[in-house]
C-alpha cells in the first residue's frame, strides 16, 4: 500500500510530511513491540501467537480500505495513523516469530535463513508498490485495501494448517536483556542494520511525486522503480547470505559502510556530478537497483554477529537471550524506516529530491566512522578472548564447524 497511500495522499492534498509520518508509523510500532514479542516468546506458544497477529493484521486492512470514502482530510489522517499503528504492532510481532522460529531449528546457517526471510518480505515489497500503482488507477484507494487483506488472509489460513509450532520458551540458563544492551559492540549491528534502512527507506515516501514531476510518471513508473529497487535485493540475498555463513560476516558488514553512502550519489543525482550524470528514468532504476544490492550487505550480517559475539564473550548462548537478540535485531529494520521516512517527508518540503538525497548521504558518513570504532572494539573483545582476558575460551555459531580458526575476526 506504500504507492497507493503516497498517491492516494497527494491526490487528496496532503503534503509530504504528513505522507512521511503515516508510513513511519509501522515502523515506528514494530520498534516498540519486536522487545516485547521477544519477552512474550518466554512465555507463549509462538504458533498462537503468529495467528493471532495475523488475524488482527487482516482484520485492520480490510477496515482501512473504507478510509477513502472519509471526506475530512483530518480525520482520515487520525483514522489511517491508528490503524497503521495497530498493524505495525502485529507485524513487529510476526517478525520477531519468524526469526526466531528459524535460527532455533537452522542454529548454523543464520545469516542463510535471515536472507531468505528477508528475500520474502522483499519480494512482497518489491510486488506490492507495483501492484498497488495497478489497483489503485483501475480502483482506487478501496481496491488497493481490499487486495491486501485478502492476501493476508490466504497467509492467515496457511499458518493455521501448515505450520507447526517451535519451543522457544525459556530455558534453564536464564538470561536477561541488560546483559545484551550493556554491551556496545554485540548491540551495534543492529544499530547498523537501522542505519542501513534509514537509506533504503528514505526515498520511498518521495519517490512518487518526485518522478511524477521530473518525469511525468505516474505511480505505476514510480512502483516499477521500487520493484527494480527490491529485485537487486530478492536476487542477491540469498547468495550473500550464504557467503556469510561460509566467509567473514563483517567484512560484508564494513564494506557496506563506505558503499552505502557513495551509491546515494548516483539517485539524485548529487548536484556536484551535474556536469557528469543527468537525471533519468534508466538512471533512476540502475541506481536504485544497486542500492538493493548493497543494502544486504549491512543488514544481513547483523543476527549472526550478534550471537557470535554474544556467546564469544559469555561463553553460551541461552534461549531467552536468543529472543532478546532476535527482537532487537528485528526492530531495527522498522527503527530505521521510521526515521527514514519521517525524515525524507520533512526534508522534501524545504529541498529537491536530488539535495535531499546528496544531503542524507553526507549524514551517512558520520555512521561509516562509527563503523570503523566498532571494528576496533570487536578486535579487541575477540583478542582478549584468545588471550584468556575473559573467563571463556572463543566458541561461536562461525567456529562450530571448524572449531577453532580465526574465521569470525573483524
Amino acid at each position: 500500500v506504500v504507492s497507493t497511500q503516497s498517491t492516494g495522499n497527494l491526490d487528496r492534498g496532503i503534503g509530504s510530511a504528513s505522507t512521511g509520518i503515516i508510513l513511519a508509523c509501522v515502523p515506528l510500532c514494530y520498534i516498540i513491540v519486536c522487545p516485547i514479542a521477544g519477552k512474550l516468546l518466554d512465555k507463549y506458544s509462538a504458533k498462537t501467537m503468529l495467528l493471532i497477529s495475523t488475524g488482527m493484521l487482516a482484520v485492520v486492512t480490510f477496515i482501512s480500505a473504507a478510509l477513502g470514502h472519509v471526506t475530512s482530510n483530518t480525520w482520515f489522517i487520525v483514522l489511517i495513523v491508528l490503524l497503521r499503528l495497530i498493524q505495525g504492532a502485529n507485524g513487529g510481532v510476526i517478525d520477531v516469530i519468524a526469526f526466531a522460529i528459524t535460527a532455533k531449528i537452522y542454529p548454523n546457517n543464520i545469516a542463510l535463513t535471515t536472507s531468505i526471510i528477508e528475500t520474502s518480505l522483499n519480494l512482497a515489497v518489491a510486488f506490492s508498490p507495483f501492484l498497488g500503482g495497478v489497483f489503485y488507477e483501475a480502483g482506487g484507494f478501496y481496491l488497493s485495501f481490499v487486495v491486501t487483506a485478502c492476501a493476508v488472509t490466504v497467509v492467515l489460513i496457511g499458518t493455521f494448517f501448515g505450520v507447526t509450532n517451535v519451543d522457544t520458551k525459556r530455558d534453564s540458563a536464564g538470561g536477561n536483556l541488560f546483559s545484551v544492551l550493556k554491551e556496545v559492540a554485540i548491540w551495534f549491528p543492529a544499530w547498523h542494520s537501522a542505519a542501513c534502512m534509514i537509506l533504503f527507506n528514505f526515498y520511498i515516501p518521495i519517490l512518487s511525486p518526485y518522478v511524477q514531476a521530473t518525469f511525468n510518471a505516474g505511480p505505476t513508473f514510480a512502483g516499477f522503480a521500487l520493484l527494480i529497487n527490491t529485485a537487486g535485493i530478492c536476487v542477491t540475498a540469498p547468495f550473500l547470505g550464504h557467503a556469510m555463513d561460509k566467509l567473514n560476516p563483517y567484512v560484508f558488514m564494513a564494506a557496506s559502510a563506505f558503499a552505502l553512502p557513495v551509491s546515494y550519489w548516483f539517485l539524485g543525482p548529487a548536484p556536484f556530478l551535474g556536469g557528469v550524470l543527468a537525471a533519468s528514468k534508466t538512471q533512476l532504476v540502475v541506481t536504485l537497483a544497486v542500492i538493493g544490492v548493497l543494502v544486504p550487505l549491512g543488514c544481513y550480517p547483523g543476527l549472526l554477529i550478534m550471537f557470535d559475539l554474544y556467546t564469544v564473550k559469555f561463553g553460551k548462548m541461552p534461549q531467552a537471550v536468543k529472543n532478546y537478540i532476535t527482537a532487537i535485531y528485528c526492530a531495527s529494520f522498522p527503527l530505521g524506516g521510521c526515521i527514514g521516512s519521517a525524515m525524507s517527508g520533512v526534508i522534501a518540503e524545504k529541498l529537491t529530491f536530488a539535495q535531499s538525497t546528496t544531503y542524507i548521504s553526507f549524514a551517512y558518513l558520520l555512521e561509516t566512522v562509527l563503523v570503523i570504532w566498532w571494528c576496533v572494539l570487536v578486535y579487541r573483545v575477540k583478542h582478549r578472548s584468545a588471550k584468556g582476558g575473559l573467563t571463556v575460551s572463543e566458541s561461536s555459531p562461525l567456529l562450530a564447524e571448524d572449531g577453532g580458526s580465526n574465521k569470525s575476526s573483524c
